[in-house]
């Protein structure tokens, strides 16, 4: 089964951290990303851009609108994601809880988010599931 995992910061919080913060934490994330790597389980991990910078879309009129920001409003956003490949929840919540975000920046309001894949598709070449 496959699970996504979204890391999750506050905005307000990280605009706010000093240059000597900002460089120290690369290295502090280190042996964590190690950590989640070497865990095996792990089939992609990704960093967002920041939620100025997103773009969404919502239906107006039966055709999509699109909207400068991201979707959800508000101080927390996420800011990264990675997908673990795993048995049961509490495999993936194991993985996930090596991940750096789930270890430092309490200051910086992180957190880790573990959400089950309820239908997950690789190749899309063939179109959606039931699709003629």
């Amino acid at each position: 089964m496959m699970f996504l995992c979204l890391c999750w910061f506050d905005v307000e919080a990280f605009e706010t951290m000093s240059t000597e913060e900002g460089a120290a934490l690369g290295p502090a994330c280190a042996p964590h990303d190690a950590a989640l790597r070497a865990a095996g389980s792990v089939t992609a991990l990704g960093s967002l851009a920041m939620p100025a910078d997103a773009v969404h879309f919502v239906p107006t009129d039966g055709a999509p609108e699109r909207r400068a920001g991201a979707y959800l409003e508000g101080r927390h956003q996420p800011g990264a994601f990675f997908l673990v490949e795993a048995d049961s929840v509490e495999v993936a919540v194991q993985v996930a809880s090596k991940h750096p975000a789930a270890n430092l920046g309490g200051r910086l309001g992180f957190a880790v988010e573990v959400r089950a894949c309820e239908m997950f598709i690789t190749d899309m070449s063939n179109g959606a599931p039931g699709a003629a």
